[in-house]
């Protein structure tokens, strides 16, 4: 099933690979510097994505991240070392694996992503965001359904917390896979870093866009075709929304992970035994 395939790659790259001594000289190394696309794109979009960025904070770590990973295993291509790592017992699959792990745990970062403050934080956001947003848009409650207001708020509210946390997890598993596959066609150490970055700000905008063109125009006018009554579209589309956010996630990473397998030449024994 998909949704066991993500919960397995969550949980595999969350085991860290640190008794391998490429997994030593990695994550000692010293700190990632961010590429100047990279800075240039944050400081024209910050204005628009600050508050929703703090919201989805995985997505930012995952763009560094998919970033880091694509350029480390390019640089172990240029320097060929990586050609003569993967003749070793892990593979290619497992090779580029222990590099995605100590890119992911250098300066305890994955560790931090997931600490109660950085929790505490995104959920103040969380209501700042969706105030803001309540402020500038149509009401959620429909003027026949006052009686039901409270059960409408807290279904936003308990799909927004469920979506902030799915997207923790996608996020960080579609930067890994990224990471792992780009460098197959991207081999040099440049190329390896933009084409990931790229991808995976395509994949998140895509995301997005589709959960807002389902979720918030097709949906909408849908149930007022039906003759819905609104008092129950209201309590449907939260689920509706994060149905679509989450599907569309899912299938993009069944697919990419089919992607990383085959270019990593690794056999289902191989796949199985990592847990995968």
């Amino acid at each position: 099933m998909t949704l066991t395939l993500t919960w397995k790659l969550w949980r595999w790259l969350n085991r860290a690979q640190s008794g391998h001594p490429l997994y030593q000289r990695i994550i000692t190394q010293a700190p990632f510097i961010m590429p100047w696309y990279m800075g240039c794109a944050l400081i024209m979009l910050s204005p628009f994505v600050l508050l929703p960025a703090i919201v989805f904070l995985s997505a930012v770590y995952g763009l560094r991240w998919t970033v880091q990973i694509a350029s480390s295993i390019a640089h172990e291509r240029e320097s060929g070392m990586y050609d003569l790592l993967v003749t070793s017992p892990p593979g290619m699959l497992g090779i580029s694996r222990i590099i995605m792990s100590a890119c992911l745990n250098r300066n305890e970062t994955l560790e931090q992503t997931q600490a109660a403050g950085t929790w505490i934080m995104r959920g103040f956001f969380t209501v700042v965001l969706m105030l803001i947003a309540a402020s500038v848009s149509p009401p959620i409650i429909p003027t026949d359904a006052y009686a039901s207001g409270g059960l409408i708020i807290f279904i936003y509210l308990a799909t927004m917390v469920t979506a902030m946390y799915i997207d923790h997890i996608h996020s960080i598993v579609l930067a890994v896979e990224i990471g792992l596959w780009i460098p197959s066609y991207a081999t040099r150490r440049l190329d390896a870093g933009a084409a990931a970055f790229i991808a995976y700000l395509v994949v998140q905008i895509s995301t997005f866009v589709i959960t807002l063109l389902v979720g918030f125009t097709i949906a909408p006018e849908l149930f007022h075709t039906l003759a819905m009554p609104a008092v129950v579209s209201a309590l449907l589309l939260p689920f509706v929304r994060l149905a679509v956010f989450a599907g569309t996630r899912e299938i993009i990473i069944r697919y990419l992970w089919k992607l990383v397998v085959r270019e990593t030449q690794a056999t289902p024994s191989e796949v199985e035994a990592m847990g995968v």
